[in-house]
């Protein structure tokens, strides 16, 4: 049984091929693997066909699996509604960058550099359309980077204000003890 996915961002849809098999036109979705569970669980089921609006440049195909956890789905309609490929695609961003993040800062810690790092993943993960292009890559790797730089500045300039406060309490209390 397939059902259909639009995966918006086209990076996105190629990262796909490094966690799913593609075998006859659709993705192999397995229920021992985190997304297959997800995509799974996403799945609903209708008495009728229900008609869904197909975009050909976004749209997947998901094929899943026989299993006796889920008796009804090859004998009902399954798709995947609108809210729940939202939920597919924020699941897969959110995968892609903790993939992307774990693999970039071990290279990185292993020496490696930074462009090396980012051509590895584009090859290692089969991002076809980037292969040549590391700098929505690097982009994201540098925006995040200072996404920690400034959260790590406001926690200290946090932690200087409060020691600050401490210590003036503390003399504005020193010195009214010692001038009574």
């Amino acid at each position: 049984m397939n059902v259909i996915c639009h995966i918006q961002n086209e990076m996105h849809r190629e990262y796909l091929n490094a966690i799913l098999a593609f075998e006859d036109g659709a993705f192999s979705v397995f229920r021992d693997t985190d997304i297959g569970r997800f995509i799974c669980s996403m799945t609903k089921y209708s008495d009728f066909p229900i008609e869904q609006n197909i975009d050909p440049e976004k749209a997947v195909k998901f094929r899943l699996p026989r299993t006796s956890a889920m008796p009804s789905l090859f004998t009902r309609w399954c798709y995947i509604a609108t809210e729940d490929q939202r939920r597919i695609n924020d699941f897969l961003i959110a995968k892609f960058d903790q993939d992307f993040i774990q693999y970039y800062f071990v290279g990185i810690n292993l020496g490696m550099k930074q462009k090396d790092v980012i051509s590895n993943f584009i090859l290692a993960r089969k991002l076809i359309s980037k292969i040549g292009d590391v700098e929505q890559l690097k982009k994201r790797t540098y925006r995040l980077e200072e996404k920690n730089m400034k959260k790590m500045v406001n926690r200290l300039a946090r932690r200087v204000q409060i020691q600050n406060k401490i210590i003036s309490n503390s003399i504005l209390e020193m010195s009214q003890y010692q001038f009574s």
